[in-house]
C-alpha cells in the first residue's frame, strides 16, 4: 500500500518539478527585464552582468523544461536542477560584489531571497535529504565567496560587513536547510497517514467505508457505500477482519467459511452476503445493510423501562426467526445441490437485527457449521454466549438443529417475560444454571398467559433434545398454535418498536413486571 502511494506521488512530483522549472523560466525572464531597466533606465553597473546571468538562467530552465517534457535525462535533471538552484544565489552575490562593490553585495536582499525561494520549492520534491544538502552547499559557497572575494575588498568597519555577521549568515543557511528537511519529513508522514486513511476507506474502488457499527473477536463491522462505476450507490455493511488476525490462516479460514455459508443462505430473515475479498493486508466480507437496531437493544430497553411486550408481538418475532432457521437447517444447498444443514450455534438477541420495516434478520454466522449428511456435530470447543448455549453443547455432547431451537426458545422466553432466563452474576454460575436450574413457572414470571404457553416452553426448553421440537418447522407450527390463543401481530407492530424511540405496544391486560 505504501509503495503504491509513493509511486503515485512520484508522478505528481514530476509534475511539480515541471512547475518549478516554469517558475524558474518566469524568474529568469523577469530578471532580464529588470536588468534592462537597470542598464538603460538607472545606469547601474550591475545591469549588463545581471542581464548575462538572467539570459543564462532563462536558457538553462528552458532547456530543462524541454527535457522534462520529452522525458530526456530526467534522473540527471533531478540532480542538476537543485545544484544550480543552490549555487545560483552565491554566483549572483559574487557578480554583485564585482560589479557594484562589497557593500552593495552584502546589503542586497536578492541572494538570500533566491536561496529561500529555491529551498522552499525543494519541499515539493518530497526528499528529506535534499534541503539539508542544499543548506550545506549554500552555506559553503556563501562562505567561500565572502572569505575569498568580498571580505578582502571591504575597507570599512560597519557591522553588516564584519566576518562575525557572515558566520551568522552561514549558520542561518545551514539551519534553514535542517528546518525545511524536518518539514519535509513531517509532510511525508502526514501524506502517508492521509493516504492510508483514504485507502482504508476505499476497498477496490467500490466500497467507501463510513461509521463504525460493531466490533467482535474476529473483526469490526462498519457502514459503507457501494459505489461501482455507473453512478448508483447502495448502503452495505462491511465486516473487516482484525489486522493482527489477517496473517493467521485459521482465522482467515473461519472468516472465509462464514462468507461462504452466508452466500448460500437466501432468506429475508438472514442477513445476505454480497461480496468477499482481500484489501491490502486484511480481508473483508460485505453484507446487506440493515437499517435498524439489534434485538438485544430493544429487549434491554424493555427491561430497564419495565415495559413487557405483547405476546402476539413475541410470537410474530418467533415465527420470523423460526422460518429463517428452517431455511438454514433444511432448505440451503451447496454448489453441487447437496443439503447444507447450517447450524448457527450463536443465536442470541445481539445477533438478531430488527429493521425499520419490522423484519428480523439473523446475523453473524462466524461460528456456524454445516452438518451436511451428518446426523449431528461434535466439537471440543464451546462456542456461543453462555446463557443461550444448549445444555448438550455444555456437556460436550453432539449437537444438531435442536440446539439452535433451544437458543431461540431462551430468546423468546426473555422477550415475553421481560427478564433474563439463565444469566447469573458470573459465567460459571450462568453455565450451571443452564445445566441444572429449571425455568421459572411461566405464570410466576408473567401471569395470565395460560397453559398453552407453559406447554410450549416445557417442550422448547427441555434439556433432553429428543423431547424438544424436532425441527424449526415444528417449532414454527407450535407458535402458530399459540397465535390462535394470543392473537396475531405482524411486521407493522414489530416496526413500531424500532420507529417510536423505544415506546413499546403493551398488553393492556397485563401488569408491569419487575426485571
Amino acid at each position: 500500500m505504501e509503495g503504491r502511494l509513493w509511486n503515485e506521488l512520484s508522478h505528481s512530483t514530476s509534475d511539480l518539478e515541471l512547475m518549478l522549472v516554469r517558475a524558474g523560466q518566469a524568474a529568469g525572464a523577469m530578471c532580464l527585464m529588470l536588468s534592462v531597466f537597470m542598464t538603460y533606465g538607472a545606469g547601474a553597473k550591475m545591469g549588463p552582468t545581471m542581464a548575462l546571468i538572467s539570459v543564462g538562467v532563462l536558457a538553462f530552465y528552458t532547456a530543462a523544461h524541454a527535457m522534462l517534457v520529452r522525458g530526456i535525462a530526467t534522473r540527471q535533471l533531478q540532480i542538476l536542477l537543485p545544484s544550480v538552484e543552490t549555487l545560483l544565489p552565491s554566483a549572483i552575490l559574487a557578480a554583485m560584489a564585482v560589479a557594484q562593490g562589497p557593500a552593495y553585495a552584502l546589503g542586497s536582499w536578492v541572494p538570500p531571497q533566491l536561496f529561500a525561494f529555491f529551498l522552499l520549492g525543494s519541499i515539493l520534491r518530497l526528499r528529506v535529504d535534499l534541503p539539508i544538502i542544499m543548506g550545506v552547499v549554500a552555506s559553503l559557497s556563501y562562505a567561500l565567496v565572502c572569505g575569498l572575494l568580498i571580505l578582502p575588498m571591504v575597507d570599512d568597519d560597519q557591522l553588516l560587513h564584519k566576518p562575525s555577521v557572515q558566520v551568522v549568515r552561514v549558520t542561518a543557511l545551514l539551519a534553514l536547510g535542517v528546518v525545511v528537511s524536518l518539514g519535509v519529513r513531517t509532510l511525508k508522514r502526514s501524506i502517508g497517514v492521509a493516504g492510508r486513511s483514504v485507502r482504508s476507506k476505499d476497498l477496490f474502488g467500490k466500497y467507501r467505508l463510513g461509521k463504525h457499527i460493531a466490533s467482535g473477536g474476529m473483526g469490526k463491522v462498519v457502514e459503507a457505500l457501494y459505489c461501482p462505476e455507473g453512478g448508483f450507490r447502495r448502503r452495505v455493511a462491511v465486516k473487516v477482519i482484525h489486522p493482527h488476525l489477517a496473517s493467521d490462516r485459521r482465522f482467515v479460514d473461519r472468516f472465509r467459511q462464514e462468507a461462504e455459508l452466508c452466500s448460500r443462505l437466501h432468506h429475508p430473515g438472514i442477513v445476505a452476503a454480497l461480496d468477499f475479498g482481500r484489501a491490502g493486508d486484511t480481508w473483508f466480507f460485505v453484507m446487506e445493510f440493515v437499517d435498524g437496531v439489534p434485538l438485544s437493544q430493544l429487549l434491554t430497553e424493555h427491561r430497564q423501562a419495565r415495559l413487557p411486550l405483547d405476546p402476539s408481538v413475541v410470537i410474530a418475532m418467533g415465527l420470523q426467526l423460526a422460518d429463517a432457521l428452517d431455511h438454514a437447517h433444511a432448505r440451503s444447498y451447496d454448489a453441487e445441490g447437496h443439503l447444507l444443514r447450517v447450524l448457527h450455534r450463536d443465536l442470541s438477541p445481539s445477533n438478531v437485527l430488527v429493521d425499520r420495516s419490522g423484519q428480523l434478520k439473523i446475523s453473524d454466522f462466524g461460528v456456524a457449521r454445516a452438518l451436511r449428511a451428518g446426523d449431528s456435530l461434535h466439537t471440543m470447543n464451546l462456542v456461543g454466549k453462555p446463557s443461550y448455549v444448549a445444555p448438550e453443547a455444555l456437556r460436550n455432547l453432539p449437537i444438531d438443529e435442536r440446539s439452535d431451537l433451544w437458543s431461540l426458545a431462551v430468546l423468546l422466553w426473555e422477550a415475553l417475560c421481560n427478564q433474563r432466563l439463565f444469566k447469573r452474576a458470573n459465567e460459571a454460575a450462568t453455565l450451571l444454571a443452564v445445566l441444572e436450574d429449571p425455568p421459572p413457572i411461566l405464570d410466576d414470571a408473567r401471569p395470565g398467559l395460560g397453559a398453552a404457553w407453559q406447554l410450549f416452553f416445557d417442550i422448547a426448553l427441555h434439556r433432553d433434545p429428543e423431547r424438544r421440537y424436532p425441527s424449526a418447522a415444528a417449532f414454527r407450527d407450535a407458535l402458530l398454535e399459540l397465535q390462535r390463543v394470543s392473537g396475531q401481530a405482524g411486521m407493522e407492530e414489530i416496526a413500531t418498536l424500532v420507529n417510536t424511540d423505544g415506546e413499546l405496544p403493551l398488553d393492556p391486560t397485563e401488569s408491569v413486571f419487575e426485571r
